[in-house]
């Protein structure tokens, strides 16, 4: 099985640039044992954009109405959190949702750091590890990564979403 790590496309330059979300909500929360203190619904507000992209993955990954249902196909227990992005300049506003993936130790012995070991520069993961897993949050590393199997990348893929960024990752037995 092959797997991707699912980022928002970069090149997109117009997508929305979230202002309050530090005031909101801690982004350390932004996981499994600490998901309950974080707010069921929270009105973020934004600006800079234009087009609202199906995945916004900085400060963490957020996700549309359409990802969300193939989330949930895949995924059904996965936590969902509301936010409501308002772009008050542009009087606009759309509902994405933060999903809580389980947390996977899996990076293999060949990943690639850059020299503070801080940044992955080259994932690999361990099959044993991620058999079965159709989409989750690697552990242990700063940031989000998130990684999908090629079921749930194609499911998301053929609803036409705007804004995703795919780069498959190797697997190691």
């Amino acid at each position: 099985m092959k797997y991707f790590l699912i980022q928002e496309d970069k090149r997109i330059t117009r997508r929305p640039y979230l202002i309050n979300v530090y005031e909101k909500m801690d982004v350390r929360d932004v996981c499994e044992e600490n998901a309950y203190k974080l707010p069921h619904r929270e009105l973020i507000f934004v600006k800079g954009g234009t087009i609202f992209t199906d995945i916004i993955s900085d400060p963490f990954l957020l996700v549309s109405e359409k990802i969300k249902k193939v989330i949930i196909m895949y995924e059904p227990r996965t936590p969902m959190k509301e936010l409501i992005l308002l772009d008050r300049e542009r009087a606009a506003a759309e509902t994405y949702y933060l999903p809580i993936f389980q947390e996977v130790d899996c990076l293999g012995k060949r990943t690639e750091y850059n020299q503070a070991c801080t940044v992955l520069k080259k994932i690999v993961l361990r099959h044993d590890k991620v058999r079965n897993m159709s989409i989750f949050r690697i552990a242990g590393t700063t940031g989000h990564h998130i990684i999908g199997n090629l079921d749930i990348v194609e499911s998301i893929l053929k609803r036409g979403c705007l804004g995703i960024n795919l780069t498959e990752v190797e697997i190691v037995d």
